[in-house]
This record gives C-alpha cells, structure tokens and sequence, in this order.
C-alpha cells in the first residue's frame, strides 16, 4: 500500500527551514552590525525560528506513522527492521556527509564529530561538544531517539484504540512536562515537549477518515485565526510563559494549521500546491544540515554576501538531493521491501 504524498507538507517543510534560515540569519550571522531593532526583537525571532523546528517534529510524527499505519493496513504488521532500514537511509547518509565535510574541513574535532554522530548534541552533558557548525543537530537527536521509542508505541496503540492508547501517551507527556516545570527542571520539561509535538503528528496521522476530512474542510476563518492567535502568541507573550504555551497551545495549534491547511481555497492552493514550492519543501534536509555554514558568523562579511550563501546551499542542497540522497532513499526502499518479504 503505498502512502501518497502531501503536497502542501512539503511546502510547509520550505516555510519551516525558512523560519530557522531567518534566526540564524538576524541573530548569529553578524547581521545586527547594519540593523540595531535585531536585539530588540530577539526574543521574537528566536521563538520563530524555534517554530520551524517544532513544525518540522510535528510533520515527522506524521509522515512516520502514516507509513507504518500504511504497512499495517496493507500486511497486518509492521517490519521494525525494515522501518529502520528507511529512516536510516533517508536520514543518516546525508548527515554523515555534511559532518565528514565539516570535518575535513577541520571545524570540528573527533569529539564533536563522534558526539553529533551519535545523537547526542540534544543532551546537556554533550552540548559542550557541540560547536554552531553541528550544534543544529540538536533536533535530529531528538528525532532519532523518537524513532527508536515511537515504533514501540505504535505496536502497543493497535492492541487497542489506536488514538485513545496515543493520546494517553500524550497526555502523560504533558503532565511529565507541567511537573517539571514546576520544579524548574526545565532541560527535560522541554524534552518532554520536543517529543510532544512528535506525538501530536502521530495523533493526527491516526484520526480517522471522517475526522481528518473535517480537519481538511476546517472553515477559512478557523484556519486563518489559528495562524493569528499563534503568531500573536509568539510576538507578545511574556518569556516566562513559553513552557506552558509551547505544552498547551502550540502543539493544538500547529495541527489545525499545518495539517488541516486549506488547499480547497484557490488562494492557498496557488501557494500550498506550488510545485516550486513543495520541491524546496523536498530539499529542505539538506538545506536544513548546510544553512548552518552558511549562517555562521564570519567577520567582516556583509549581509548581502550572508544571503549569497544560504542560495548557494539551496543550489548544493538540489544537487545533492538528486544526485545522491534520491538513490539513497531508493536503495533504503529496496532493502526494506527485501526485509518485509524475509519476515513475512
């Protein structure tokens, strides 16, 4: 049973790696030389460029775990090794070339390269090795260290209710993070709500066919002024209250937006089903690994020359997505098939 792709996802995937383009742009690339109002509103842009990621999470819950709910529709079971088999070659060898570069390039140490390769770059007690041309991979150890729980809780959410058993999971997971935010444990507070927004995209990728279509056909006005609460949320709420909103309302929030987008409408179909648009979406990994040389505070270097660079990493992420991470991923494919036969 093969999963159709979501246009309108990718497109969000471009929107998300562009939020995270323009933090490291404003606030770490020396661009606050030749605009003062950048500190003034750091706080602001540091909360969206944190949005990218989190759409990033909640979208990967979803793609996740609509493939294996697609493998457990079509066979009756899920192959774990041929899950990860997929992940490890849609993830891993692009990773491992940017890290290989950076260090041939002698940016980073055997250290930091050994720690970034083993997901650990999102631990305290690893972020010391953890410099800003790997320090990025924070989010792919999150995601790593989801794929391998999540599969686990997905075998168990199908001995029962499928959502029910996954919204337990997440309501745990909320009460885990308020706790410790009330004891000020706040590193794994907002580990808990990292795996949070994974969750959510899981959740959303069991809902039923009804539920989802009713997500889909959400009126223009519900959709729109979720875009507006969440962006206010973002612009003015105080800094003490980003635990609490990013645990309460994010999660909800990005949901009805990122997933319930209206493509019915002619407007943001124009955008959402853009097909420029969606194969930037498609890119974005690599965008995503490289932007952090691009972005990387070089002294004396105008902004302008700042902007040369993250197109030139565009340009190298299009290449490398055809020349090498499409084969990956096809070679990824053909060894899974390989395995779900041998354990059938």
């Amino acid at each position: 049973m093969s999963v159709k792709r979501i246009e309108h996802i990718d497109v969000w995937r471009f929107f998300a790696v562009m939020l995270v383009i323009q933090e490291h742009f404003l606030l770490f690339s020396g661009v606050d030389k030749y605009w003062s109002q950048v500190e003034t509103y750091s706080l602001q842009i540091d909360r969206f460029g944190e949005l990218g990621v989190l759409i990033f999470f909640s979208i990967s819950g979803f793609v996740i775990c609509t493939a294996l709910n697609a493998e457990k529709h079509s066979s009756g079971r899920i192959c774990l090794s041929a899950f990860y088999t997929r992940r490890f070659f849609r993830i891993i060898p692009p990773l491992w070339f940017y890290l290989v570069c950076i260090f041939l390039l002698n940016k980073i140490n055997t250290l930091q390269l050994l720690t970034s390769v083993s997901f650990l770059c999102n631990l305290s007690f690893f972020q010391a090795n953890c410099p800003w041309l790997i320090g990025h991979t924070w989010s792919l150890a999150y995601e790593e260290q989801f794929y391998l729980l999540y599969p686990l809780l997905f075998l168990w959410a199908w001995r029962g209710g499928k959502s029910s058993r996954i919204l337990v999971a997440i309501i745990g997971l909320i009460i885990s993070a308020s706790t410790l935010i009330y004891f000020k444990q706040i590193f794994w507070a907002d580990y808990c709500i990292y795996f949070l927004f994974l969750l959510m995209g899981c959740f959303t990728a069991l809902l039923s066919s009804d539920s989802m279509q009713r997500l889909r056909t959400l009126p223009f006005w519900v959709w729109f002024g979720a875009i507006i609460l969440l962006t206010s949320l973002i612009c003015v709420s105080p800094n003490d209250s980003d635990g609490l909103l990013k645990l309460l309302c994010y999660p909800v929030l990005i949901q009805v937006i990122v997933f319930g987008t209206p493509t019915r409408f002619s407007i943001i179909k124009y955008v959402f089903e853009n097909m420029s648009l969606s194969y930037l979406g498609r890119i974005s990994y690599s965008v995503y690994l490289w932007q952090e040389l691009a972005t990387a505070y070089y002294s004396n270097t105008p902004w302008w020359q700042t902007l040369v660079y993250i197109g030139l990493v565009f340009g190298f992420a299009a290449v490398s997505f055809r020349y090498f991470e499409i084969p990956c991923q096809r070679l990824g494919t053909r060894l899974s098939n390989r395995l779900k036969i041998a354990n059938s």
